[in-house]
Parts: C-alpha cells; sequence; structure tokens
C-alpha cells in the first residue's frame, strides 16, 4: 500500500472559529481502548495514522467541553473538523 494510501484520520480543532494550537487530541479505539495522544499545532492541526475501522476522535481544552467525533475510515486519509 502507498504512503499515501494508508488509512489515516487528519484533523483540525477549532474553537470559537478560529484553529486551536495546543488542544489535547486522543485517539480511542473501535473496542473503546485508548491508542494515542497529541497536541495540535499552533494551526489546530493534528494526524494519527490507523487501521480500517470506526475511531473515536477526543479533543479537550482548558475551558472548554469535551468534544467527541466518530470518524469511520476505510482506506486513504480521512479529514474532519473538531469544534469545541
Amino acid at each position: 500500500m502507498a504512503k499515501e494510501d494508508a488509512p489515516s484520520i487528519n484533523g483540525t480543532v477549532i474553537r470559537d472559529g478560529q484553529p486551536a494550537g495546543s488542544v489535547y487530541v486522543r485517539l480511542v479505539g473501535p473496542s473503546g481502548e485508548f491508542v494515542a495522544e497529541e497536541y495540535t499545532k499552533d494551526d489546530g492541526v493534528f494526524e494519527f495514522h490507523v487501521a480500517p475501522g470506526t475511531w473515536t476522535i477526543e479533543a479537550r481544552a482548558a475551558g472548554a467541553e469535551t468534544a467527541k467525533q466518530a470518524v469511520d475510515v476505510s482506506s486513504g486519509a480521512q479529514t474532519v473538523t473538531v469544534e469545541l
């Protein structure tokens, strides 16, 4: 499988209409297990390389509710926007 076809979740976290940097983002697997974590870059972007399946993205920032979004991944990059 070519790298550009490898399954991944690419996303941006938005808060108050703007990309939100330094937001804690968790990847939760199809069985509800914690898989990975990272902080968004200054432009609000995050990326996880995953296997095909249904994943959940959880974004948390100080002073905001935790936002959760399910993402179905089959192949290639799935692009999501998570709003806090």
